[in-house]
């Protein structure tokens, strides 16, 4: 069986870490051959794909990824199971730490399931530009 995944996109949120590993999200906007993914709050224009990356050691190796770098990765698919309190689940859906009042809504546990990509080698193709840094060969104003 075959299971490699060759991806390229751009770092959507900043990297995470958990136990020794290394997560980044990407956003990936299809070939133009492929059918799109079209955004419905911005019509004519197509939505990214976003994938979660775990690069396996990552959290303790000399690589470094920043949100807007544009990315290879070479990898696997990989889906796990896990669970996750009603109050963890509410306040990431939410984007808050409010949850309405439901009784032992920590010990309510709802199985979750996920499919990553999991990284045998990234690429970065390109960084965005950072602020406070001159072009190459251009000097700051003498004043």
């Amino acid at each position: 069986m075959l299971n490699d995944v060759k991806i390229e996109g751009l770092i959507a949120r900043e990297p995470w870490t958990y136990d020794r590993d290394l997560f980044f999200r990407i956003a990936s906007y299809r070939d133009a051959d492929l059918p799109g993914k079209p955004d419905s709050s911005n019509p004519g224009r197509d939505e990214p794909d976003y994938i979660n990356v775990r690069v396996p050691g990552g959290a303790t190796s000399l690589m470094t990824a920043t949100r807007g770098d544009r990315v290879r990765v070479h990898g696997y698919l990989q889906s796990r199971d896990f669970k996750e309190s009603l109050t963890e689940f509410l306040g990431k859906a939410r984007k808050t730490t409010e949850t309405p009042a439901i009784d032992d809504s920590d010990h309510i546990k709802i199985d979750r399931g996920i499919v990553e990509v999991v990284a045998m080698r990234v690429v970065r193709l390109d960084a965005p530009a950072r602020r406070n840094k001159q072009p190459p060969g251009e000097q700051p104003d003498a004043k």
